[in-house]
């Protein structure tokens, strides 16, 4: 079952690669990054918002994430 998992984890990091690796994947990637990654997620005294705001920024960590070289995985 584990390796299982492992292969299909390297299946989706490649495909994430291929998706983010064009020239229209990088300048989609950058515009997530200065849009959700390099703004605080919190607002003073608006909890739902910040609450939003973090989770629009985990999705492009995930992103992040997977792309990053992984020897083991």
């Amino acid at each position: 079952m584990a390796k299982d998992q492992d292969n299909d984890l390297k299946q989706l990091k490649q495909q994430y690669k291929i998706t983010f690796s064009s020239k229209e994947g990088e300048k989609v990637l950058a515009d997530l990054t200065s849009a959700y990654y390099h703004r605080s997620s919190f607002i003073k005294n608006d909890p739902h918002e910040t609450s939003y705001r973090e989770g629009q920024r985990s999705v492009l960590i995930r992103i992040i994430n997977l792309l990053k070289e992984d020897k083991n995985v």
